[in-house]
C-alpha cells in the first residue's frame, strides 16, 4: 500500500512538473509573440538642414516604438537630437515640446508647446517642413496636422492651415553660412517723379549671419546714395527672410503689413515691387521672385499686381 502511495506521489509530481514547464513555455512564447507584434522597428527619413547645400536633406535612421504614437514621438525626438552627418543641422528648437499626439486614420495630429510662436517666420517654415516630411516617411502617415497648445495653426487670412503633406509643404532651403565678404550689387530705386526705375551700383557686406538676398532688400529700404535717386520701399517695411532655391526662385517672406505699406505708400506699387524684383534678379543665382506673407503664398494682396506667381525682372518707365 505504501509503495502504491509513493508511486502515486511520483506520478503527480511529474504531472505537476510538466504543467509548470508548459506554463513557463507558453508564457515566454506569448511574451515573445507580443513583443514581436508591438515592439516595432522602422527605418525612416529624417530631414535636416544641410549648411553646405542650403537644402533640407534626408537622413535614414532606425527608430523603435511599441505603438504608432510612440513611433511618431521617436521621429520628433530624433529630429531634436540632431543629425549624425557632418553639415546637417536640426531645425527643431530644443525647447519646443510635444504636448500630445493623436492618430486618425493616416493623419498625425501633433500638438506643440507655445514656444513654437518664438520662431521667426523663416525658422517656422523650416520647422514645419522638417516635421511633416519626417513624420510622413512613416508608412502609416500621409498627413500631419499641427496645433499649438490645442489651437490650429492659421494663415495670415485667419483660415486654418489644415492638413499638411509632401504635396503642399515645400522643402524650403536656408542659405548656408559663408565667410564675410563684400560684393558689388545693382539696386533699383526710382527717379524724382517716381515714374521709372534707375540702377545704382553699391558695394555691400555679405555676412554668414543672413542671406545676401535679404541684405540686398535691406539696402533698398535704407535708400539711395546717389543724387537724383529716390527710395522705393517704406523705411518701416519688414522683411522676414529672403532665400533662393536651386531652381532660381527667390522667396521673399514679408510681414503682415508689408503689402499695405507698399500699396498705400508714396511710390507707385509697380515701381516699389519691381525695385525689389529687379535688384534680386541682378544676382547671379536669382531668376524669379516669389513673395510670401508670413510664409504663405499671397492669393489676394489687395494691390493691382498678381502676387500668387513669381515675378521676373521688367524695365519700368524706360
Amino acid at each position: 500500500m505504501s509503495d502504491k502511495k509513493n508511486y502515486t506521489k511520483i506520478v503527480w509530481c511529474i504531472v505537476l512538473f510538466l504543467m509548470i514547464i508548459s506554463i513557463i513555455f507558453l508564457s515566454v512564447f506569448q511574451r515573445k509573440d507580443y513583443a514581436s507584434e508591438n515592439n516595432h522597428q522602422k527605418t525612416v527619413e529624417l530631414y535636416f538642414n544641410n549648411t553646405t547645400t542650403s537644402k533640407m536633406r534626408a537622413e535614414e535612421r532606425t527608430i523603435y516604438g511599441d505603438t504608432r504614437k510612440e513611433l511618431i514621438e521617436a521621429v520628433i525626438k530624433e529630429l531634436k537630437n540632431g543629425s549624425k552627418k557632418e553639415g546637417n543641422v536640426s531645425v527643431i528648437p530644443q525647447d519646443l515640446a510635444v504636448l500630445h499626439i493623436d492618430i486618425e486614420d493616416d493623419i498625425a495630429i501633433i500638438d506643440l508647446s507655445e514656444t513654437y510662436y518664438n520662431l521667426t517666420a523663416g525658422s517656422e517654415i523650416m520647422c514645419r517642413c522638417s516635421i511633416v516630411w519626417s513624420v510622413t516617411s512613416l508608412d502609416f502617415i500621409d498627413y500631419v496636422h499641427i496645433t499649438v497648445d490645442g489651437q490650429a495653426l492659421k494663415k495670415t487670412s485667419g483660415d486654418p492651415i489644415g492638413l499638411m503633406s509632401r504635396e503642399n509643404v515645400m522643402l524650403n532651403p536656408i542659405v548656408s553660412p559663408e565667410s564675410k565678404r563684400y560684393e558689388i550689387v545693382t539696386l533699383y530705386f526710382t527717379n524724382e517723379s517716381g515714374t521709372k526705375l534707375v540702377a545704382e551700383e553699391r558695394e555691400i557686406e555679405v555676412s554668414q549671419n543672413q542671406p545676401r538676398e535679404k541684405s540686398v532688400i535691406e539696402q533698398l529700404i535704407a535708400g539711395p546714395k546717389e543724387k537724383g535717386n529716390f527710395i522705393t520701399i517704406p523705411a518701416d517695411a519688414k522683411i522676414r527672410d529672403a532665400t533662393t532655391t536651386e531652381d532660381g526662385i527667390c522667396y521673399v517672406n514679408v510681414s503682415n503689413d508689408f503689402m499695405t505699406k507698399i500699396t498705400n505708400g508714396s511710390v507707385n506699387e509697380q515701381i516699389a515691387v519691381y525695385s525689389i524684383v529687379n535688384s534680386l534678379v541682378s544676382l547671379y543665382n536669382v531668376e524669379k521672385v516669389q513673395f510670401l506673407i508670413e510664409g504663405e503664398k499671397m492669393e489676394d494682396a489687395g494691390g493691382h499686381l498678381d502676387y500668387s506667381k513669381p515675378f521676373v525682372a521688367m524695365e519700368i518707365g524706360v
